[in-house]
């Protein structure tokens, strides 16, 4: 069976990364002002670390840093900030496959601090051998345009695997999934862009194959050499042998 191919491209408006605050609590007499760390987690791939400020009457800066522990001095690896009485912040940065020992820092601007305890965190391998090919050709496609190398954002990946795994179960090529648009498909997975492409194919069993009628194809090539993306997220689905390729600028 000769597979079906089917591209998509398009610009969207730029989203702007924004820390998640819990409601803030009231205040009282009793309670001091303090600051707290939480020890750090893991999250969708990202590894996460939140300060909390509390019991405090006044409004103040207060800051997150999450940090990697390395011989010499510790490195900060994302950090956040946001004027509150009270509540929270999270910053997030993403997970390795490589273990790595990471904790939390919290400081405001009126002098309080707190470190979070140490955390050994790692994550596994996201994608298949098969995703893991596919990106891996596809970069090297693109290379041969001058255009650098994608990351294979784990974010993208499990959107482009659900939609893979919806085309296989319905039988059907699209670029709507659940009754949801593309673009809003990548925005239910929180990944900020600036502009996005996809090309979506059944039918093909191997990356090699999948890629080589991509890019005989205007519009899937297209997106595959188009310079201006950095990120990509790529699904397959044994059911239909349907495959999404995601394509990313922040």
């Amino acid at each position: 069976m000769r597979g079906q191919l089917k591209a998509w491209a398009c610009l969207g408006s730029l989203a702007t990364l924004t820390f998640p605050a819990p409601a803030a609590q009231a205040a009282t007499g009793a309670q001091a002002c303090r600051v707290t760390a939480a020890k750090p987690t893991i999250s969708n791939g990202f590894v996460r670390g939140t300060a909390t400020r509390s019991g405090c009457s006044g409004r103040a800066l207060l800051r997150v840093r999450v940090a990697m522990a390395v011989s010499g001095p510790d490195r900060v690896l994302k950090s956040g900030s946001k004027t509150i009485e009270t509540g929270s912040i999270t910053a997030r940065v993403r997970c390795t496959t490589t273990p790595r020992t990471y904790y939390v820092v919290a400081l405001d601007a009126k002098g309080h601090t707190a470190k979070s305890g140490t955390a050994r965190l790692t994550c596994g391998k996201f994608a298949s051998t098969g995703e893991e090919a596919l990106v891996k050709l596809t970069n090297k496609a693109r290379a041969g345009g001058d255009c650098k190398p994608l990351t294979h954002d784990p974010r993208l990946h499990l959107a482009a695997e659900r939609h893979s795994a919806d085309m296989g179960a319905k039988g059907r090529l699209k670029h709507t999934s659940g009754g949801r648009t593309f673009g809003e498909r990548i925005k239910a997975v929180n990944f900020p862009y600036s502009l996005i492409a996809e090309n979506v194919a059944m039918g093909y069993p191997a990356a090699a194959t999948v890629l080589r009628d991509w890019l005989k194809s205007p519009g899937h090539r297209k997106n595959i050499l188009n310079c201006s993306f950095t990120h990509i997220g790529v699904g397959y689905s044994t059911k239909g042998q349907a495959w999404t390729q995601i394509f990313a600028t922040r």
